[in-house]
């Protein structure tokens, strides 16, 4: 009986972890373009402005992808981290931060490539 609630702790945490992965052979140039294009889905009404309404429909549907749900609290939260010039709107630019930010972790030896190493 214990091994069920174990198999779904792992998977999890597989999918979880998953979700932050960079793929192996991505460059710099290819998660710049990655996230232009995640802003566009994010950015809606395409003003250049995703309102904190459309970042709530964007993770929500990412979420219902997984089969998950969202909550208000994970937008408000992710909507404080992205929106550094506090103008209650994410940027493309805001947005490719975050995302560069993340790619420049991931590549542990700087060399501008997810080595297979490095990937998630």
């Amino acid at each position: 009986m214990r091994i069920v609630p174990c198999a779904i702790a792992v998977t999890a945490l597989l999918v979880s972890s998953s979700a932050l992965a960079q793929k192996a052979g991505q460059t710099r140039d290819q998660a710049v373009a990655a996230s232009a294009k995640k802003f566009k889905n994010l950015d809606a009404d395409g003003n250049g402005k995703a309102t904190p309404a459309e970042l709530a429909a964007f993770m929500t549907k990412a979420a219902e992808k997984r089969g998950e749900t969202m909550d208000q609290a994970k937008v408000d939260r992710r909507l404080k981290r992205l929106d550094t010039d506090a103008d209650g709107a994410v940027s493309a630019a805001e947005l490719q931060a975050e995302d560069l930010a993340k790619f420049d972790k991931a590549d542990a030896n700087h060399n501008g490539v997810i080595d297979g190493a490095e990937a998630g």
